[in-house]
């Protein structure tokens, strides 16, 4: 905890002292921590973003994470009351920065992003391109972008064999739109589609299978639940579709911000995310806004809690080629809802600060999977934003 907070402040302040001097325009930042029941899993992170001002039309942006976690998750093993043998332990940090490059043209817009993010065993680079333009007057705004997350992952099996180093391949590309109603009403309806490359799989997750040790022999013979590594497809197609509307109403002085979000993918695994937010001013230093979300997810295609009775004999080293299999809770049919509500405090008309608190709560769908291995979960955040 003590290096935590110590990270924090050195951050805070490297970026006040070293950036003000090069025209800082803003300063966000925020702090939040994520606390699963049952000593879970336990999540802190620090998020810092800086815009910096070249010249009338370039500016330089950054953003960095910085995040530790620790606790227990779910193996894949079937859950049980009696143990906690279907857990596995884990205690690791992140740090990942995103550089922006932007360019404010009389035609185009343009944002130029370098990403990189390090953990034990997962090294990302990200590179992105974005262009956008503006349409009558700026009230619609049409945007693209192209992006490429190269990743290498130690896909080592925890406490067995494992295929050294791989990587993986995310090329995405994505369109937007962002339209101007009238003076009270806001729609933005945005696309997204990738194809995911390459290792694919979680080494952290396993899938067990009961095998007979010496069949028709009456004093050996017995049953033994083994774990494998799990082996998702190598290549994946997604596709996302987000539309988010927000609409002002004077008589209260408040708004309110609905949005819905679409995923799917081409192994069956499909989310519907239904958020809705109430923004109301108290005043002229505060406001208060209540949130609530719901997502609820199909299954994919290869996920099962155990491959008994599937016919399928597992590899100790799947390569990525069928036939596919996983116990991963996170990819079964299952919905969650999250309510919260944030508080934020105009300390300046150019500095705020916020407080969130949220309530998160995940359960199984299809009826099989125990509900042991979803998590509840309360989350905790802090924030300010400085206009410079």
């Amino acid at each position: 905890m003590e290096k935590f907070f110590r990270t924090v402040f050195l951050s805070v302040l490297l970026t006040l002292v070293v950036f003000k001097s090069y025209g800082l325009k803003s300063l966000k930042s925020k702090y939040q921590r994520w606390n699963e029941s049952s000593n879970r899993i336990s999540v802190e992170s620090l998020y810092l973003k800086a815009e910096i001002e070249l010249s009338s039309t370039w500016s330089l942006g950054f953003v960095g994470i910085y995040d530790s976690i620790s606790g227990a998750t779910p193996t894949g093993k079937p859950a049980s009351t009696s143990s906690n043998d279907w857990l596995a332990y884990l205690e690791e940090e992140r740090t990942a920065g995103v550089l922006s490059l932007s360019r404010k043209g009389e035609v185009f817009d343009q944002t130029f992003d370098l990403g990189h993010s390090d953990e034990p065993d997962y090294l990302s680079r990200t590179f992105g391109y974005k262009l956008s333009r503006g349409f009558a007057e700026d009230t619609l705004i049409v945007s693209a972008g192209l992006s490429l997350q190269d990743d290498r992952v130690d896909s080592s099996v925890p406490g067995g064999p494992g295929l050294g180093i791989k990587d993986k391949r995310t090329p995405e590309f994505s369109l937007g739109l962002y339209r101007i109603l009238n003076p009270k009403t806001t729609l933005a309806v945005n696309f997204a589609w990738s194809r995911p490359k390459g290792y694919l799989s979680d080494p952290y997750k396993q899938v067990g299978l009961t095998e007979t040790l010496f069949p028709g022999d009456p004093a050996l013979e017995r049953d033994v639940f083994y774990l494998y590594p799990e082996n998702r497809p190598d290549k994946r197609k997604t596709f996302v579709f987000y539309t988010q509307g927000v609409r002002f109403f004077e008589q209260t002085n408040s708004s309110l911000d609905a949005s819905y979000r679409y995923f799917t993918d081409d192994a069956g695994l499909n989310g519907h995310t239904y958020e809705l937010s109430w923004l109301k001013r108290m005043g002229e230093k505060f406001i208060i806004q209540p949130i609530g979300r719901l997502y609820l997810q199909d299954a994919a295609d290869f996920y099962m809690t155990t491959l008994d009775g599937s016919s399928i004999a597992p590899s100790v080293q799947p390569d990525g080629t069928g036939p596919y299999y996983s116990a991963d809770y996170r990819i079964s049919a299952l919905k969650t809802s999250s309510f919260g509500i944030k508080l934020t405090y105009f300390h300046k008309e150019n500095l705020s600060f916020d407080l969130s608190f949220d309530r998160y709560h995940m359960r199984g769908t299809d009826g099989v999977t125990s509900q042991l291995v979803y998590p509840d979960a309360n989350v905790l955040t802090l924030g300010f934003q400085w206009e410079l």
